[in-house]
């Protein structure tokens, strides 16, 4: 197999994930998500991630590694989201950020993988560093949401 067209196909994910979270988060703007809505949420994104981890058996090493950890963030972010779609406040909104943060250094992670010596070491630390300020900022956004709900009653 052409293991170029494979990596290709890993600059889709990102687009999908994209797609499911705008299509379980849709519903949630206006009117509110009921249950049902929320549970078949549940489960497309359930049915994505399973697409999007077959789609990694063909790999090995490190391109594995690297899609598997697309799939885990694309699947991860979207639950959270979809959770703070169905029950918004500042906690959800922290935890969707965080999980953002987190799924995007473990792809960090994985393509540092590929790297070696100095080089490596200063893509982990920029990895490293990225996460510590979405973290940062991710809590910010939450005390200032707590302080609007706070400053509404």
């Amino acid at each position: 197999m052409n293991h170029d067209c494979q990596e290709v196909d890993m600059r889709y994910v990102p687009g999908i994930a994209i797609a499911v979270l705008a299509f379980a988060w849709g519903p949630a703007q206006g009117a509110g998500m009921s249950k049902e809505d929320y549970q078949a949420a549940k489960k497309r994104i359930a049915a994505e991630y399973q697409v999007e981890r077959q789609k990694c058996g063909a790999r090995y090493g490190n391109a594995l590694d690297l899609c598997v950890a697309h799939a885990h963030g694309a699947r991860d972010v979207a639950k959270v989201e979809l959770e703070a779609a169905y029950k918004p406040g500042a906690r959800t909104n922290y935890d969707a950020a965080i999980a953002r943060s987190k799924a995007a250094y473990a792809v960090a992670k994985e393509e540092c993988d590929d790297k070696r010596g100095p080089e490596r070491a200063a893509c982990m630390k920029e990895a490293k560093a990225s996460l510590e300020r979405a973290r940062a900022e991710a809590k910010t956004a939450m005390a200032a949401a707590r302080a609007d709900e706070a400053a509404k009653r």
